[in-house]
């Protein structure tokens, strides 16, 4: 048999989320206004999703993006290997056959209605967790990538075949509970520390820009901060970050909000306005804040192919590039790199 490897990310990876993974032995992803289970062909069901989730207009590459996941999770087959991303960890699961349609998913808070039964990988009576620093950078990497929700990992398929086959793979669950509540700890300092001025950062919003540079640089693009009056009228970015190589090119216009509160349109607008000029046809455009961002305004970013980070999520970001921050950048956040005993 041919096996696959893939990962499957659950969607805002929160306890919901993971509880509907777990506790049910799914892997489950969105777009719940299709019922994927109804369509037996991948392509057929790729159109349903297109006419009911995109308009034409929008990014063709984004597009095409979001319905290659809708395939790869529609072809996964029994026996295939899954990897879940579990925050700081991964647990693991072989596919089996049965489709569902789970009709408490389609409401839009959880968004997690096709779902697809998995077996669950136990050790002890627990599911077996495994710290991501386990496993290899380039594993790590490609599983940090934000985005993706169903990703084909066969490059790694020794590596994941090994996690699958050797029992010595194993965490305690005890210490991970423990760390996991020091981790949201973390989260939730950190984000208020930003929110409300009470970390070290640069005032005026140039500190936050220059922690999403830093970060950018982190993640290996060429980033910089822009002078204030390079764009005319209400044009406006705050960074542009490009990352080249032999098999990709991504130049992207970065606005950055330093807020404790809602972020409204107005500074995805300024994006927007970058982007209509016709030297950068090819950028893309980013919006991230650190305050919080409605539905309504997410809405306005996506058919205007705009990405959107919020507060939470800057703050994951920022964790999940800790170990490449700056000395100088971690004591502004107010972090102690001092290790500590749990």
């Amino acid at each position: 048999m041919m096996r696959n490897y893939y990962m499957v990310r659950a969607k805002n990876s929160n306890t919901e989320a993971f509880d509907i993974f777990f506790k049910n032995n799914v892997v489950a992803v969105g777009w719940s206004r299709v019922d994927f289970s109804k369509e037996l062909d991948s392509k057929k069901l790729r159109k349903k999703v297109l006419d009911e989730y995109y308009q034409k207009d929008q990014k063709q590459s984004l597009i095409s993006k979001k319905l290659n996941e809708v395939e790869r999770f529609k072809n996964l087959k029994k026996g295939d290997f899954i990897v879940v991303p579990y925050y700081s960890y991964i647990a693991i699961a072989e596919v089996e056959d049965k489709e569902i349609y789970f009709e408490k998913g389609t409401n839009p808070d959880i968004d997690l209605a096709n779902q697809r039964a998995v077996t669950y990988r136990y050790k002890d009576d627990e599911p077996l967790i495994i710290p991501r620093n386990d496993l290899s950078e380039g594993l790590q990497r490609r599983l940090r990538v934000r985005g993706n929700t169903v990703s084909n990992l066969y490059e790694f398929k020794d590596e994941i075949e090994e996690i699958f086959n050797r029992p010595s793979y194993s965490y305690s669950k005890k210490i991970q509970e423990i760390e996991q509540i020091e981790l949201e700890k973390l989260k939730k300092g950190l984000l208020e520390n930003i929110q409300k001025g009470k970390s070290n950062l640069q005032t005026g919003g140039i500190g936050l820009e220059n922690l999403v540079c830093e970060i950018m640089q982190c993640e290996g693009y060429e980033s910089k901060i822009l002078a204030k009056n390079k764009f005319q009228g209400k044009a406006d970015a705050d960074i542009l970050a490009i990352k080249e190589d032999s098999f990709m090119s991504k130049k992207i216009f970065v606005q950055v909000k330093h807020h404790n509160g809602e972020s409204g349109s107005y500074g995805i607008q300024q994006v927007i306005d970058v982007l209509k000029q016709k030297e950068y046809e090819e950028y893309e455009g980013y919006f991230i804040t650190s305050g919080f961002v409605s539905d309504e305004t997410r809405k306005i970013a996506s058919e205007n192919n705009i990405d959107v980070m919020d507060g939470g999520e800057l703050v994951q970001l920022i964790i999940d590039n800790l170990d490449k921050l700056s000395k100088g950048t971690k004591r502004s956040l107010g972090i102690c790199s001092i290790p500590t005993i749990i």
